[in-house]
């Protein structure tokens, strides 16, 4: 939506690519090798997993990291940097690093994502849809739970996977201790568009930013959701809301190239499984997709953990969605000035919320 081009790195990569094909490849396994070493697990008890799993008849990327494998596990459902379907952060291991004391951390790129994607010849399954990547969560949950012995395992909603995560945690308390919902999404598109850019305009008046106030007229309050779109209107709301973005990570790209196992057809996989699963769903998801069932009684507790910055959720629409959930518990924990990456630019504050409020619940539920 408002952020897709937080996503600059991937263009970025093929661009980088495109100019030094002959030593690129020897630069990455420099980059790799010191990034294993980075990341290595050598705790006796350590589980550090990274291979391809069937699930439903597919191959998908399902990495498994933490320090003790007794402790419990949290599966992360969604990606970084965009709100839409076929993002994904298993090659962002930095960001999660200060979880695994505490946790066993499992990324998955779902169908249409990542190396799954690549894995498949860069196409879709016909079939695929919310319907369909909620039986592979079901069916990757209940492996997980076989694997290490656990009885229900806690699950992380991040962005596109938040719509995902809201209905599986609602609906499947038998497998999920808590769930940790990082920005959620539960509203359309077109609403989280005025929202993001009532927001921006709130920000501009207090600061009397005239220049950016005359942006924002331009872009109107729907420059993305309008059909066709209008670049002016784009443009209008990309140098209206510059001065008020929130912070992202020093550099992605190198984050992607020195991630182990991730070959460069991988890398560039990322960007082009998010735009061809964006295209699938369409307005099935943005638009006419039921958020109103994201609310309701939940058999666990829930947790907000949310930059106050995010104009893909934002933070007054998530606060709107946690007061409709009934559930044992709940806490809001908001990190100032951080938008949608806050995983990334503040995994402090998530490692000591799940170590201090969501491990408690999920040792219980053991």
């Amino acid at each position: 939506m408002l952020k897709r081009r937080a996503l600059w790195w991937t263009g970025g990569l093929a661009a980088l690519l495109a100019a030094i094909p002959v030593g690129v490849l020897a630069l990455q396994a420099v980059a790799q090798e010191r990034s294993s070493a980075a990341f290595a697990i050598t705790d006796p008890k350590g589980i550090d997993e990274e291979a391809f799993v069937s699930i439903n008849g597919v191959d998908q990327w399902v990495t498994i990291r933490g320090r003790d494998r007794a402790n419990p596990m949290i599966l992360v459902v969604g990606g970084l940097g965009t709100d839409s379907p076929g993002a994904v952060a298993s090659p962002f291991l930095g960001a999660f690093q200060g979880w695994e004391p505490s946790f066993t951390v499992v990324q998955w790129d779902m169908r249409g994502g990542g190396k799954t994607f690549a894995r498949a010849g860069n196409k879709l399954d016909p079939e695929l849809g919310v319907d369909l990547l909620m039986r592979d969560a079901l069916t990757l949950t209940d492996h997980l739970r076989r694997k290490l012995g656990q009885r229900k395992i806690v699950l992380l909603g991040l962005s596109f996977g938040s719509t995902l995560g809201a209905r599986l945690a609602r609906d499947h308390p038998d497998r999920y201790s808590a769930y940790v919902a990082a920005g959620q999404i539960a509203d359309r598109r077109i609403v989280r568009e005025a929202a993001a850019i009532a927001y921006v305009r709130g920000l501009a008046e207090a600061r009397g930013d005239r220049a950016a106030l005359h942006e924002l007229d331009i872009a109107g309050p729907h420059p993305f959701s309008e059909t066709p779109r209008d670049p002016t209107k784009i443009e209008g709301w990309m140098r209206g809301s510059a001065p008020f973005r929130p912070r992202v990570p020093a550099d992605q790209r190198r984050d992607v190239l020195s991630a182990p196992h991730w070959s460069i057809p991988d890398a560039l996989a990322i960007r082009a499984g998010q735009d061809a699963s964006e295209a699938k769903f369409g307005a099935a998801w943005a638009d006419s997709y039921d958020y109103d069932e994201l609310r309701g009684a939940y058999r666990m507790p829930v947790f907000l953990i949310q930059g106050d910055n995010d104009f893909d959720a934002p933070l007054s629409l998530s606060k709107a969605w946690l007061d409709k959930v009934r559930a044992p518990a709940k806490s809001v924990t908001v990190i100032p000035g951080a938008g949608d990456h806050a995983i990334q630019t503040d995994g402090e504050v998530f490692a000591k919320v799940l170590r201090e409020q969501v491990r408690p619940w999920a040792v219980k539920a053991q």
